[in-house]
């Protein structure tokens, strides 16, 4: 959905590179606060796993309701990466860290070096282990994707009811 291409290293930039793994409100969060402190410290790059820039989760079940719509949930839009020359590699997580090498890598095999690393990945939902945990329809709630596939859900048994009558 959203994506911004890495932003090259300007020629003889010093800064250390913070690699931030998450781009949820807690890494996010964690940016704000150091930008507020020294702005000029980093250079910054964010991965997420998710091809959207950074929303509060929290806010997922007034998406659902109909309440709300994605934009009214966003915390940190397109502009406040470019506004802080931050280089957003959404929907392409990190699947390797060489801590001796001080690298990650993500899975479109993207390699790059860092100086400081910030790990702030969240969690995966648990889905407890009953027959029937696999069957279509059992969907976990932790995402906007999550979010898209009850709508759709809801979307196709109402276009079964209304089929019926």
């Amino acid at each position: 959905m959203m994506k911004q291409e890495p932003i090259p290293t300007p020629h003889g930039d010093t800064r250390e590179h913070l690699i931030v793994i998450g781009n949820g409100m807690a890494g996010c969060r964690a940016v704000e606060k150091l930008l507020a402190r020294d702005p000029a410290r980093y250079r910054v790059t964010i991965f997420g796993a998710e091809p959207l820039v950074n929303y509060n989760r929290i806010m997922l079940s007034p998406v659902l309701a109909g309440e709300k719509t994605f934009d009214d949930i966003v915390i940190n839009g397109l502009d406040w990466y470019a506004d802080n020359d931050i280089a957003l590699l959404s929907g392409d997580p990190v699947i390797a860290i060489d801590r001796t090498a001080q690298t990650v890598t993500s899975r479109s095999g993207l390699t790059l070096d860092y100086d400081r690393l910030l790990i702030a990945t969240g969690s995966d939902p648990f889905i407890i282990p009953v027959p029937g945990k696999d069957l279509p329809g059992v969907i976990s709630f932790r995402d906007m994707q999550d979010v898209e596939h009850m709508l759709a859900a809801a979307e196709a048994g109402r276009s079964k009811g209304a089929a019926a009558r």
